[in-house]
């Protein structure tokens, strides 16, 4: 009897991991190209100024990025700090870790074109939704008008091809066979129409996904094997596992404290809420007009052609290196002294020449005596007797960067 479970549950999640294969391997190649022709310093350029624009544009930036809610902290971080408005941050970070190439093509490929094609519109909408409430609430920061006219060096094509297939399933690789485990877990025990027989549909169920998915941490490539699971097994309504689908990549309890320490407590509000309501909502909109059938899951695991077994090899051989070297790299990251007299952050830098430009700018104000810069955070710290720091934000200004939140 136990080797019977075994080999079912085995059976399953193979199935499940070869489905899903050619349209993860192309969402990688995918990734990289987008990582080499939208960069970070095109985004901080165009989101800068406070407005619907920046918002809208901040949206349509995320989406096909594939970031999960832990991995679009950094990157909403650095955009922010180099330069992005509050509102522009924020949509970024809602819209983002909903959806990504790799995620939407994995989402086609089990759950059908309409709720592939529902997933990004649905992201862009409450994305720009946040970021709008945020541009209302929210007060600006110290901003320039200046442009900085130096260039920064170009990504080339092996660049993409690192980021692709060794940086980008660092993030995602040890996620998405969790959850290809947990999803051949649920067919085992989930009995077939749980939640109807239970009466966990409609609203109920949604307000439950949201409930059980805000505080948890999974990527948006790894939800679409649960929320197949849950639907195959438990007869769960799609609008219910889109609630899923999307609270459960937006948040988590690590992206929710980076937030409140980065860009304040209303700002929390704001994201929580906003996915919260709009998750309902576009759920119970799925529900009217999408529908999903147990059999045509099962159908679309039933693959195993030559193009689904290479690519599965592939896969299986990135996501073992991945894991092995994200969690045996021992690289240790410097702290910076935080004990200073002036704490800003600077907000635009994107390469050491920028790094220089602040620097001489801050020299330039009466009192200094060291200045120590991180240029990735765009943590800035400032030593001196009787400084001015009206007057440093203002020399600062006036090179082309603007000041963020000021500690």
């Amino acid at each position: 009897m136990n080797i019977e479970i075994l080999t079912e549950y085995w059976s399953g999640i193979s199935s499940l991991f070869l489905e899903m294969a050619p349209y993860l391997v192309l969402g990688f190649l995918i990734s990289g190209l987008l990582y080499i022709i939208i960069s970070k310093e095109t985004i901080a350029e165009n989101l800068g100024k406070p407005g619907v624009l920046s918002v809208i544009k901040a949206a349509i930036f995320g989406v096909p990025m594939p970031l999960c809610s832990c991995g679009v902290i950094p990157v909403a971080a650095s955009l922010y700090k180099r330069g992005a408005s509050k509102g522009a941050t924020l949509s970024f970070l809602i819209s983002t870790p909903q959806t990504g190439v790799d995620s939407i093509l994995i989402t086609y490929g089990m759950l059908g074109p309409l709720f592939a094609m529902a997933r990004p519109v649905i992201a862009l909408f409450t994305g720009v939704i946040g970021g709008l409430f945020t541009e209302k609430i929210i007060s600006e920061d110290y901003s320039t008008s200046i442009k900085i006219s130096h260039k920064h060096p170009k990504k080339t094509l092996k660049d993409a091809a690192v980021y692709a297939f060794i940086t980008l399933p660092q993030d995602i690789a040890w996620p998405l066979m969790k959850g290809i485990l947990l999803a051949g877990l649920l067919t085992l025990i989930i009995p077939d129409n749980f939640f109807q027989d239970y009466g966990i549909t409609g609203l109920s169920a949604m307000i439950l996904m949201a409930i059980v998915s805000i505080p948890m941490y999974i990527c948006a490539t790894a939800s679409v094997p649960i929320a197949a699971g849950l639907i195959l097994s438990g007869n769960l309504e799609p609008g219910a596992a889109f609630v899923f689908l999307m609270a459960g990549p937006a948040t988590n309890i690590a992206t929710i404290s980076v937030i409140r320490k980065t860009l304040g407590t209303k700002i929390v509000y704001i994201y929580l809420s906003t996915i919260f309501i709009c998750a309902i909502f576009f759920g119970a909109l799925i529900n009217k007009y999408i529908i999903i059938y147990p059999n045509f899951i099962a159908h679309q695991m039933n693959h195993n052609d030559w193009l689904h077994i290479l690519s599965g090899l592939l896969l299986l051989a990135v996501c073992l290196y991945a894991i092995l070297k994200k969690y045996f790299n021992n690289d240790v990251v410097a702290e910076i002294d935080n004990k200073a007299d002036v704490a800003l952050i600077v907000k635009g830098m994107t390469c050491n020449h920028c790094k220089e430009t602040v620097t001489e700018a801050i020299n330039a104000c009466d009192g200094i005596q060291d200045v120590s810069i991180n240029l990735e955070s765009g943590e800035t710290f400032i030593y001196g007797n009787n400084l001015n720091k009206q007057h440093i934000i203002t020399s600062i200004n006036n090179v082309g960067f603007s000041i963020g939140e000021i500690a």
